[in-house]
């Protein structure tokens, strides 16, 4: 009778994977951020050149599009002197106007908004003239502005103070021909705590279901129709759970060293070349 020979079982050597590699791949990069940072760079980075930071939507990143922005950024920033500022702070943006007699057209306000990544970059002003609240949108890279000046460096406690335009107009109130303000070198930027008063109810928008600290409670001192009308209620109130929330909407620590070290090549290669001499990454608060 036949018997068909026993089969031989051959044991493959075991491979156990494991998630190791990400801890060490962060501390890494911390090591790296960390001595980038003695070298030089800008720790602030994000918040002084928001226009150089990746979009926050990952689909949209195309890393071709954005080294050629940045290239149009940098020369565009060689033909005119960008200052700091941050939201919150006091600007004076010039621009010219062929339908003025003066060819000029010069606005003073408080930047409420900072949005948009790259050639796309704009920042609102918000004054108010006459009683009457007026907020310009500009574009940083627009070739139409010849002059930005900070009058006053600042940060307010909200990245957004789109919500002044329901405050009192006290809080948007600024003199055209004011003077600037000298900030001192490397000390750190202040941080204005002024919490603003709103103006009863409707709103533009409902700002007390929203997270912002430079809004005063005026929700006290609302009337009893508009708190049956506008129920107090939370937004997002889950987004503090999220973990990597804001890993998946920012930049990473990587991309942001590599923009700074491009940034000092194109301005060493330009003061060689001695074609100019003015300078493109700089910060107040890291000054030496």
């Amino acid at each position: 009778m036949f018997r068909p020979a026993a089969r031989e079982v051959v044991k493959l050597p075991t491979r156990y994977f494991s998630c190791k590699s990400e801890p060490t791949r962060a501390a890494t990069a911390t090591k790296k951020a960390s001595r980038e940072e003695i070298a030089g760079l800008i720790p602030a980075f994000p918040e002084i050149y928001p226009d150089f930071l990746q979009s926050p939507v990952w689909n949209r990143r195309n890393a071709l599009k954005e080294e050629l922005e940045r290239q149009d950024m940098l020369e565009r920033r060689m033909n005119i002197d960008i200052p700091e500022f941050y939201v919150g702070s006091i600007v004076a943006v010039t621009s010219s106007d062929k339908n003025l007699g003066s060819k000029e057209h010069r606005f003073v306000g408080i930047c409420i908004r900072r949005e948009k990544e790259g050639l796309l970059h704009q920042f609102t002003l918000r004054n108010t003239i006459e009683n009457i609240g007026v907020e310009v949108l500009y574009d940083l890279y627009n070739p139409t502005i010849k002059k930005i000046e900070t009058l006053k460096l600042e940060k307010r406690l909200d990245s957004d103070l789109s919500y002044l335009v329901d405050a009192l107009p006290e809080y948007s109130t600024f003199d055209f021909h004011m003077e600037p303000q000298a900030h001192p070198a490397g000390t750190p930027i202040p941080v204005n705590e002024c919490k603003v008063k709103l103006k009863n109810p409707p709103w533009t928008r409902r700002w007390e279901i929203s997270s912002y600290r430079g809004i005063d409670d005026t929700w006290t001192q609302a009337t009893p129709w508009y708190k049956r009308k506008l129920h107090k209620t939370l937004v997002n109130d889950y987004e503090k759970y999220d973990l990597i929330a804001n890993y998946r909407t920012s930049s990473t620590k990587e991309q942001e060293v590599f923009v700074q070290a491009q940034m000092q090549k194109f301005e060493k290669e330009r003061h060689a070349a001695g074609l100019t001499r003015r300078r493109i990454l700089k910060s107040a608060a890291s000054y030496k």
